[in-house]
Protein backbone atom coordinates (compact mmCIF):
# COMPACT_ATOMS: atom_id res chain seq x y z
CA UNK A 1 0.00 0.00 0.00
CA UNK A 2 1.06 3.51 -0.58
CA UNK A 3 0.26 6.96 0.90
CA UNK A 4 1.87 10.10 -0.67
CA UNK A 5 2.84 13.48 1.02
CA UNK A 6 1.76 16.92 -0.12
CA UNK A 7 5.41 17.47 -0.37
CA UNK A 8 9.13 17.42 0.53
CA UNK A 9 10.06 20.56 1.83
CA UNK A 10 14.38 20.23 1.59
CA UNK A 11 15.69 21.59 4.85
CA UNK A 12 19.69 20.95 4.10
CA UNK A 13 21.54 19.57 0.91
CA UNK A 14 25.36 18.23 0.76
CA UNK A 15 26.63 17.97 -2.36
CA UNK A 16 30.01 16.00 -1.24
CA UNK A 17 28.10 13.39 0.62
CA UNK A 18 25.25 13.31 -1.83
CA UNK A 19 22.42 13.84 1.01
CA UNK A 20 19.12 15.83 1.26
CA UNK A 21 17.34 16.14 4.44
CA UNK A 22 14.08 17.16 5.15
CA UNK A 23 10.73 16.95 6.41
CA UNK A 24 7.40 15.37 5.25
CA UNK A 25 4.33 16.34 7.11
CA UNK A 26 1.63 13.82 7.24
CA UNK A 27 -0.71 14.45 10.38
CA UNK A 28 -3.27 16.00 7.93
CA UNK A 29 -6.05 14.17 6.07
CA UNK A 30 -5.02 13.18 2.53
CA UNK A 31 -7.43 14.04 -0.85
CA UNK A 32 -9.28 10.90 -0.01
CA UNK A 33 -9.87 11.38 3.81
CA UNK A 34 -7.16 9.48 5.67
CA UNK A 35 -4.28 10.40 8.10
CA UNK A 36 -1.42 8.38 8.80
CA UNK A 37 -0.28 9.39 12.30
CA UNK A 38 4.11 10.12 11.97
CA UNK A 39 4.62 8.39 15.27
CA UNK A 40 2.68 5.33 14.71
CA UNK A 41 5.15 4.26 12.01
CA UNK A 42 7.63 1.24 12.52
CA UNK A 43 10.98 1.22 10.51
CA UNK A 44 14.24 0.06 9.86
CA UNK A 45 17.51 1.91 8.61
CA UNK A 46 18.86 1.95 5.82
CA UNK A 47 15.43 1.73 4.47
CA UNK A 48 15.26 1.57 0.30
CA UNK A 49 14.74 5.06 -1.70
CA UNK A 50 12.76 4.41 -4.50
CA UNK A 51 11.74 6.64 -7.85
CA UNK A 52 8.15 6.01 -8.29
CA UNK A 53 7.90 2.75 -6.01
CA UNK A 54 10.05 1.17 -8.77
CA UNK A 55 10.99 -1.82 -6.34
CA UNK A 56 13.13 -3.30 -9.05
CA UNK A 57 15.02 0.08 -9.55
CA UNK A 58 15.94 1.75 -5.82
CA UNK A 59 17.76 5.15 -6.47
CA UNK A 60 19.04 5.25 -2.56
CA UNK A 61 18.57 4.78 0.84
CA UNK A 62 16.78 6.56 3.77
CA UNK A 63 19.73 6.49 6.31
CA UNK A 64 17.91 8.55 9.30
CA UNK A 65 14.23 8.99 10.01
CA UNK A 66 13.03 10.95 13.19
CA UNK A 67 9.03 10.80 14.01
CA UNK A 68 7.22 13.82 15.01
CA UNK A 69 3.73 15.05 15.78
CA UNK A 70 4.48 17.48 13.01
CA UNK A 71 5.63 14.91 9.88
CA UNK A 72 9.14 12.62 9.96
CA UNK A 73 11.96 14.07 9.26
CA UNK A 74 13.76 12.23 6.86
CA UNK A 75 18.04 12.07 5.64
CA UNK A 76 18.34 10.36 2.52
CA UNK A 77 21.23 9.47 0.27
CA UNK A 78 21.85 8.80 -3.28
CA UNK A 79 24.97 7.13 -4.14
CA UNK A 80 27.73 8.56 -6.47
CA UNK A 81 28.30 5.90 -9.26
CA UNK A 82 31.34 6.34 -11.68
CA UNK A 83 30.75 3.70 -13.76
CA UNK A 84 28.68 4.06 -16.83
CA UNK A 85 25.62 2.25 -17.43
CA UNK A 86 21.88 1.75 -16.08
CA UNK A 87 22.59 2.58 -12.24
CA UNK A 88 24.50 5.49 -12.87
CA UNK A 89 21.83 6.84 -15.51
CA UNK A 90 19.19 6.39 -13.37
CA UNK A 91 20.18 7.65 -9.75
CA UNK A 92 21.83 10.63 -11.75
CA UNK A 93 18.57 11.22 -12.71
CA UNK A 94 17.06 10.83 -9.36
CA UNK A 95 19.60 13.09 -8.06
CA UNK A 96 19.17 15.59 -10.41
CA UNK A 97 15.72 15.88 -10.37
CA UNK A 98 15.79 16.18 -6.45
CA UNK A 99 18.93 19.19 -6.84
CA UNK A 100 16.80 21.26 -9.32
CA UNK A 101 13.26 20.81 -7.61
CA UNK A 102 11.85 18.99 -10.63
CA UNK A 103 10.61 16.29 -7.91
CA UNK A 104 9.36 17.09 -4.66
CA UNK A 105 7.20 14.78 -3.32
CA UNK A 106 7.92 11.42 -1.40
CA UNK A 107 5.33 8.85 -0.75
CA UNK A 108 5.61 5.74 1.49
CA UNK A 109 5.33 2.08 1.07
CA UNK A 110 3.47 0.42 4.09
CA UNK A 111 1.73 -2.06 5.51
CA UNK A 112 -1.33 -0.82 7.84
CA UNK A 113 -2.05 -1.92 11.32
CA UNK A 114 -6.27 -2.79 11.07
CA UNK A 115 -6.71 -3.69 14.11
CA UNK A 116 -5.42 -0.29 15.43
CA UNK A 117 -7.09 1.10 12.66
CA UNK A 118 -9.87 4.13 13.11
CA UNK A 119 -12.64 5.00 10.50
CA UNK A 120 -13.19 8.93 10.26
CA UNK A 121 -16.87 10.34 10.76
CA UNK A 122 -17.24 11.45 7.03
CA UNK A 123 -14.76 9.11 5.61
CA UNK A 124 -11.16 8.07 5.78
CA UNK A 125 -9.23 6.18 7.81
CA UNK A 126 -6.85 6.79 10.77
CA UNK A 127 -3.80 4.80 10.66
CA UNK A 128 -2.42 4.79 14.20
CA UNK A 129 0.05 2.13 13.29
CA UNK A 130 1.94 1.30 10.53
CA UNK A 131 5.00 -0.77 8.93
CA UNK A 132 7.30 1.56 6.71
CA UNK A 133 9.25 -0.60 4.71
CA UNK A 134 10.16 1.84 1.66
CA UNK A 135 10.58 5.58 0.69
CA UNK A 136 9.94 6.58 -2.74
CA UNK A 137 10.49 10.02 -4.70
CA UNK A 138 7.64 10.64 -6.53
CA UNK A 139 6.94 13.96 -9.11
CA UNK A 140 3.13 14.66 -7.87
CA UNK A 141 2.73 14.37 -4.14
CA UNK A 142 -1.24 12.74 -3.55
CA UNK A 143 -1.36 11.78 -7.08
CA UNK A 144 -5.23 11.23 -7.49
CA UNK A 145 -4.15 7.27 -9.79
CA UNK A 146 -1.80 5.99 -7.50
CA UNK A 147 -3.58 6.73 -3.89
CA UNK A 148 -6.21 4.24 -2.69
CA UNK A 149 -8.94 4.90 -0.65
CA UNK A 150 -8.51 2.34 2.35
CA UNK A 151 -12.54 3.09 3.54
CA UNK A 152 -13.59 -0.16 1.96
CA UNK A 153 -10.59 -2.18 2.65
CA UNK A 154 -10.91 -1.02 6.33
CA UNK A 155 -14.69 -2.03 6.53
CA UNK A 156 -13.88 -5.34 5.40
CA UNK A 157 -11.12 -6.47 7.94
CA UNK A 158 -13.60 -5.54 10.78
CA UNK A 159 -16.75 -7.11 9.09
CA UNK A 160 -14.45 -10.94 9.01
CA UNK A 161 -13.65 -9.86 12.97
CA UNK A 162 -17.71 -10.62 13.17
CA UNK A 163 -17.56 -6.02 14.18
CA UNK A 164 -20.90 -4.61 13.00
CA UNK A 165 -19.85 -1.71 10.66
CA UNK A 166 -21.37 0.72 7.90
CA UNK A 167 -21.48 -0.57 4.24
CA UNK A 168 -19.07 0.96 2.06
CA UNK A 169 -20.26 4.22 0.98
CA UNK A 170 -23.54 4.02 3.30
CA UNK A 171 -23.69 6.96 5.31
CA UNK A 172 -23.99 6.91 9.25
CA UNK A 173 -27.03 6.89 11.02
CA UNK A 174 -28.57 8.36 14.31
CA UNK A 175 -31.46 6.32 16.11
CA UNK A 176 -33.71 9.43 15.59
CA UNK A 177 -33.26 9.30 11.64
CA UNK A 178 -35.97 7.33 9.79
CA UNK A 179 -35.66 5.26 6.53
CA UNK A 180 -36.73 6.84 3.48
CA UNK A 181 -38.07 3.77 0.92
CA UNK A 182 -38.66 5.15 -2.79
CA UNK A 183 -41.00 3.96 -5.12
CA UNK A 184 -41.04 4.96 -8.48
CA UNK A 185 -44.64 4.13 -9.58
CA UNK A 186 -43.85 4.78 -13.20
CA UNK A 187 -41.13 2.13 -13.67
CA UNK A 188 -42.73 -1.03 -12.72
CA UNK A 189 -39.58 -3.48 -14.08
CA UNK A 190 -37.02 -1.07 -12.21
CA UNK A 191 -38.03 -1.67 -8.63
CA UNK A 192 -41.34 0.17 -8.86
CA UNK A 193 -44.72 -1.01 -8.26
CA UNK A 194 -47.39 -2.17 -10.36
CA UNK A 195 -50.99 -0.56 -10.29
Amino acid sequence: MKKSFEGFEIKSFDAEKRTFKGIASTPNQDRVKDVMLPEGATFKLPMPLLLHHNHTAPVGQVIDAKLTSKGIEVEIYLPKIEQEGTLKSRIDEAYQSLEHGLIKGLSVGFIPNWDKADMIKGGGVQFNEWEWYELSLVTIPCNRESETDFTKEFLEYKAALGEKTLKYDEPERTSEESKHVVVKLTSPTKGGVKL
